[in-house]
């Protein structure tokens, strides 16, 4: 028999979290959030993807960024728009221009932040799911013709820090206004934040 007429199995199961899609899922427009540092939405969540993956755009001022931090349950995924995006994943640092992606692998040390004169634009995937639900518990609401804060919003810093280590996202910095890479933004002590 040829393997050409051979019912093949599905790669992805059709069960409920086995990372196959409910349903066809059109976004409009979502609703942007203060993400702490940076200004976005959840364009697609673990919901609409059967927990695959999800989606968010991102935009940060220039000098704002994301410390050193790590991921222990889900990779991440970086595409720039526009604008710039440094990235230093480990020990290895890159810059990120319009069209760019970078793969940032789970459990491995990293920081980001617009290394630009302007504000930058960019897409996130994170996979699988989960750290959307992260985002949206410490996001604050923006209204529609919000920019990017050049500072973060107290209330969500106040949230990061008490829920990070929940998302298995622990944190490793220097304390500081502004850190020796120029990361503007948030002030953790260095090592794991314990909760």
């Amino acid at each position: 028999m040829s393997t050409a007429t051979q019912k093949q199995p599905p790669l992805v199961p059709d069960t409920p979290g086995s990372g196959k899609a409910p349903s066809i899922r059109h976004q409009p427009k979502a609703k942007r959030y203060y993400f702490d540092v940076g200004l976005g939405s959840v364009c697609l969540s673990g919901t609409d993807t059967g927990g695959a993956y999800c989606l968010l755009e991102v935009s940060l001022a220039p000098g704002m960024g994301v410390p050193r931090h790590t991921h222990t349950r889900e990779d991440e995924v970086y595409f720039v728009l526009a604008g710039e995006l440094e990235v230093t994943i480990g020990e290895k640092s890159f810059v990120l221009r319009p069209g760019d992606s970078l793969l940032a692998p789970r459990d491995i040390p990293h920081q980001l932040r617009n290394s630009g004169n302007t504000t930058n634009h960019y897409l996130l995937v994170f996979s699988p799911s989960g750290f959307e639900e992260f985002v949206m518990a410490t996001a604050v609401s923006a209204p529609d013709n919000a920019v990017a804060p050049t500072e973060p919003p107290a209330v969500a810093v106040r949230n990061v820090h008490e829920l990070a280590a929940n998302y298995g996202i622990p944190f490793w910095l220097t304390c500081a206004k502004t850190s020796p890479g120029g990361l503007r933004g948030l002030c953790f002590r260095r090592g794991p934040l314990a909760f």
